[in-house]
């Protein structure tokens, strides 16, 4: 009875030993802390070598079950690391997308819209994505109070973006002096007039940042609201 006592109190103070080496305090020196949902490094280490210490010496543990825990031990440890690493880049990849959505303040971009700002020069500009080819192709550009001032003519074009631009000046060469105007595209497909959507240039006012897993927009000046998918092209 001695004996075996004392090799309990052997292998004791050996499992002891081992755990402090790791890391891993006894029960009598842990704190009290609130009770973990879930098993970490030091616990699956504990386990482990609890189990070692405690085997039967004339039938000890199986050489290819170590290698199956060690290699189980190894897998969630990977995958601890993975997921922080996927976290960290997560952050990274969030704070650059907002500053590189801010450069596109002030950048004047192609978006659906029918109503254009006159630039500087009080110019105009914008493009027609046409879906098919047409033989005839025109937009009519008219003022806030629905006057026409421009007529443009584009002739036949073939299916996609058709852009086209008006330097503001009447029929005499003098300047309209609006600051935006009214489009309207129509073209000749079959032979019957078609309407057809219109896109037009105009600058970014607004970079509003959204919240996570939606949307990026922007607020875009006599448009209103777009989402990024809906830009064609930026002018630079």
């Amino acid at each position: 009875m001695t004996t075996t006592s004392s090799t309990s109190a052997s292998s004791q103070q050996t499992l002891d030993t081992l755990l402090s080496k790791l890391g891993v305090k006894k029960s009598s020196e842990t704190t009290t802390t609130a009770k973990k949902s879930s098993l970490d490094q030091s616990d699956f280490l504990k386990l482990m070598t609890t189990q070692l210490s405690n085997q039967d010496p004339f039938q000890p543990q199986d050489n290819s079950q170590m290698i199956a825990q060690m290699a189980q031990f190894s897998t969630v440890t990977g995958i601890q690391q993975l997921n922080q690493t996927v976290n960290n880049m997560a952050t990274q990849i969030s704070e650059n997308q907002i500053a590189t959505v801010a450069s596109f303040a002030g950048k004047t971009v192609l978006v659906p819209g029918t109503t254009a700002l006159s630039d500087s020069t009080g110019a105009i500009s914008g493009a027609i994505d046409l879906p098919n080819s047409v033989s005839s192709l025109s937009v009519q550009v008219l003022d806030d109070a629905g006057t026409l001032v421009k007529t443009i003519d584009l002739g036949a074009n073939p299916a996609g973006l058709v852009g086209f631009s008006w330097d503001g000046m009447d029929a005499n060469g003098k300047p309209v002096g609006k600051s935006s105007y009214n489009l309207k595209a129509s073209a000749v497909v079959g032979g019957k007039s078609v309407a057809q959507a219109t896109d037009v240039y105009a600058p970014i006012t607004e970079v509003p940042i959204p919240a996570k897993n939606a949307p990026q927009t922007f607020k875009v000046g006599g448009v209103g609201t777009v989402n990024m998918t809906d830009i064609k092209s930026i002018k630079y």
